[in-house]
């Protein structure tokens, strides 16, 4: 993981990928436990710190608050290292492939040039995009869990507290235009 991630402002996509694995988790955890790869209370806790940080950052991609429930931050922590870890995986597979199909040189591409090949439905496109969904997805779970290891005066639960005071000081007169 870098120092500062690419994805530390985008939180409507972190929201995103953690309501996504809350969802995973929720769909997919019975299947693990009928399987016996996974404990009810293992399930059971697996789902509730993801539903912890979904709730999170649903309430700072909207700049609200969220309750302070749910889950610590040392299990937020853990639990977003080891998606990380999944994503990270899934990523680097992904990679793997363009590679054995393309050569190493196809990795010339910035990422912005790897997307307009996917817009462009360029034949490599179907190899492309799985690598680029893992990058994104990846890049968000960094942001998300380089802001939970934040000291408590610089997470995201403060620069929200703060935002929201200056805004009801006045300092923030104008909302920003909407994408």
């Amino acid at each position: 993981m870098t120092d500062r991630p690419r994805f530390i402002y985008a939180y409507a996509e972190m929201a995103q990928v953690a309501e996504d694995v809350r969802r995973n988790r929720a769909e997919g955890d019975p299947a693990l436990v009928e399987a016996g790869k996974l404990s009810v209370e293992d399930a059971a806790m697996r789902l509730r710190i993801s539903s912890a940080i979904a709730v999170d950052w649903a309430h700072y991609a909207r700049d609200e608050l969220p309750p302070i429930k749910g889950a610590t931050d040392e299990e937020k922590v853990a639990d977003l290292r080891a998606v990380l870890a999944g994503a990270t995986k899934r990523r680097d597979h992904a990679r793997q492939a363009i590679v054995s199909e393309y050569g190493k040189r196809f990795f010339v591409r910035s990422l912005a040039e790897l997307w307009a090949l996917v817009d462009m439905q360029h034949t490599t496109a179907v190899r492309v995009l799985p690598y680029l969904h893992w990058e994104s997805y990846a890049a968000a779970l960094e942001a998300m869990l380089w802001w939970q290891q934040r000291a408590p005066y610089c997470n995201r639960r403060a620069i929200t507290f703060a935002n929201i005071q200056l805004r009801q000081m006045g300092y923030f007169p104008h909302e920003r235009a909407v994408a």
